[in-house]
């Protein structure tokens, strides 16, 4: 009896461990998993200008949906919103660009020239919680406007799927996928990003057309 007793209590002891560690993977495995969760992220400057066009090289358009007055940009962030149930950041510079469309086409030219980075006025929501990130700009100049500059050299987006749209004057993305993923390297950058010409963001097919590239690049 005296000899059995070492034996009896490895015995317990065992049992009691082999159980707490089958407990423990069976709460590991009903732990429900965080949800899939999207953010659209956009830079969009309506001017005080005539609904009827403004000049090209802007790309920073108005139109009018709902009676509200909305950028180019932002109502296609809307759309996106809307569709995937995303969360919503708009990208708001520190010292406000101008409204009237002749100074903020010099104003957009001297960044560019100067490779200006604007300061933005608040900072991300934590994108710890975001899978997906969209990312929403006019063409300016030909490119990014430099603000987009500032928030994608001061975010970083690795292991995050990087959804690139664009709204535009004729000149389409007009490499800036590229350019997103040369900022963004650990990213993975959809190269099937959605743009558009201003002229034609009011259109009626509008929602159809970003709701089926949602679909077409799979994103839920």
């Amino acid at each position: 009896m005296k000899n059995s007793m070492p034996a009896l209590m490895r015995l317990v002891l065992f049992t009691c461990i082999t159980t707490s560690s089958i407990k423990v993977a069976a709460d590991d495995s009903t732990t429900p998993k965080e949800p899939h969760k999207n953010l659209v992220v956009y830079f969009s400057q309506p001017e005080d200008v005539s609904l009827d066009g403004v000049d090209a090289v802007s790309g920073a358009s108005l139109l009018r949906k709902n009676q509200q007055n909305l950028g180019a940009t932002q109502y296609i962030a809307k759309l996106i919103e809307q569709k995937v149930g995303a969360d919503i950041y708009p990208i708001e510079p520190a010292q406000p660009y101008p409204r009237d469309h002749k100074p903020l086409v010099d104003f957009a030219q001297q960044e560019k020239r100067n490779r200006v980075r604007p300061a933005i006025k608040h900072p991300l929501p934590d994108l710890e919680q975001y899978d997906t990130v969209f990312i929403g700009y006019p063409i300016w100049w030909y490119q990014m406007p430099m603000i987009l500059y500032t928030f994608l050299e001061e975010n970083d987006f690795s292991g995050k799927k990087v959804i690139p749209f664009s709204t535009h004057g004729g000149s389409r993305l007009s490499g800036t996928v590229r350019e997103i993923i040369a900022l963004q390297p650990n990213a993975h950058v959809e190269t099937d990003a959605f743009s558009i010409s201003r002229d034609d963001v009011a259109d009626s097919s509008t929602p159809e057309e970003v709701y089926e590239w949602l679909d077409d690049i799979e994103v839920k």
